[in-house]
């Protein structure tokens, strides 16, 4: 069966990930996976390594003629021909199963894929919120959505129990499945780092209490300006705090100005587009993860599996929490109050987790019973 993952861009973020670990591992004696993307992401660290592994992945981008021209003629231009590109695509590969990410379903509306095509979303944020019908892209993306349910009978792949309720609420439906991100158990394993070494390697100095977070430069999702206040106060109280920060994203520039004009310079590090994670998980001391919303919040998972101490905002789905290592605070409350905590938390005697449901390796096999239409099988 083919089965081709459509998604804006192969960047670092929690979506992006997934759709690699899919095709790196579903069993590839049943399945020809092909993923489609809207563009190339700048120093993807995803290209490279699914090429490596013989994915093969389209770029609608490298089609389009006036793709490099962004003035307002050329904007619509490109959108129109990037509609009739994916169409093209879609109807030239025949996939079996579209699983598509992020809000592309009008694409796929347009596309008509041909009878009997199967057709998966997966959601990655809070739906209420995904779908807000407060701007033009939200409600074509919902009715897009709508129209797919009706005439593919689409159905919609989930993160938890609460966002199933709000999907089946929102579309009318009794069918969206739970399924959890999963990660490589392999990979995040406290055991295999050497901290010292890591900080020295990324120029973090020595003796540093390291405040980490990992997250796209969304300020109105991560709360990133929150996140540095927080920190401004932790390094008053704690002159050798150190941030490190891991991610990429449009308000990157906004961050750094913050941290520039709070003379906290020499007392940050961000990194962006890394493959190394759990690397860099383990030179952390502690993560902070302020998020006004979020749809799971994987990263914060990972960070549990190394060990950390983590601080997170009353808006992160309790799913993601599965251990004792993780405290819950207000967004009322204030930096002061954050920064506090943070300095004094302390680690429990035993660390407990609750982690057999997210290995994705489980995840990938779930998946596939999907796709054969055997979920309901062990």
């Amino acid at each position: 069966m083919k089965v081709m993952h459509i998604i804006y861009g192969l960047g670092a973020g929690g979506a992006e990930t997934l759709v690699k670990e899919y095709a790196l591992k579903l069993d590839k004696s049943l399945f020809n996976v092909v993923i489609l993307c809207f563009n190339h992401v700048e120093n993807s660290i995803y290209e490279k390594l699914l090429s490596d592994n013989n994915i093969r992945v389209i770029y609608v981008s490298d089609y389009m003629k006036y793709y490099n021209k962004k003035n307002v003629l050329f904007r619509i231009i490109n959108k129109i021909e990037r509609y009739i590109l994916i169409k093209k695509i879609i109807k030239k590969e025949e996939p079996d199963i579209i699983h598509s990410h992020l809000t592309i379903n009008s694409y796929i509306k347009f596309s008509k894929p041909k009878k009997g095509t199967k057709i998966f979303h997966s959601v990655h944020n809070d739906a209420n919120i995904l779908w807000n019908f407060k701007n033009m892209h939200s409600r074509v993306d919902f009715k897009a959505a709508k129209w797919l349910v009706k005439k593919y009978k689409m159905r919609f792949i989930v993160l938890h129990d609460n966002m199933q309720k709000d999907v089946n609420k929102l579309f009318n439906v009794d069918n969206s499945i739970v399924l959890n991100n999963g990660i490589d158990f392999n990979r995040f394993n406290i055991a295999n780092i050497d901290k010292e070494k890591i900080r020295r390697e990324i120029g973090i100095p020595s003796r540093s209490f390291v405040i980490g977070h990992i997250g796209r430069f969304c300020d109105y999702q991560k709360n990133q300006s929150f996140l540095v206040k927080i920190f401004n106060e932790i390094h008053k109280m704690n002159d050798k705090a150190f941030l490190l920060m891991i991610g990429d994203g449009k308000d990157k520039k906004n961050i750094e100005e913050i941290l520039h004009n709070l003379n906290l310079e020499k007392k940050y590090l961000i990194l962006s587009n890394r493959e190394d994670i759990p690397q860099l998980l383990g030179a952390m001391d502690t993560f902070v993860f302020p998020s006004i919303f979020e749809g799971l919040g994987i990263v914060l998972i990972e960070a549990q599996k190394m060990n950390l101490r983590c601080f997170i905002s009353d808006k992160i789905p309790k799913t993601a929490i599965i251990s004792n290592l993780v405290s819950i605070l207000s967004l009322e409350l204030s930096e002061n109050n954050w920064a506090n905590k943070i300095l004094n938390y302390s680690m429990p005697k035993e660390i407990k987790f609750n982690d057999k449901d997210w290995n994705i390796n489980e995840v990938v096999k779930k998946l596939e019973r999907i796709y054969l239409d055997k979920e309901k099988e062990n």
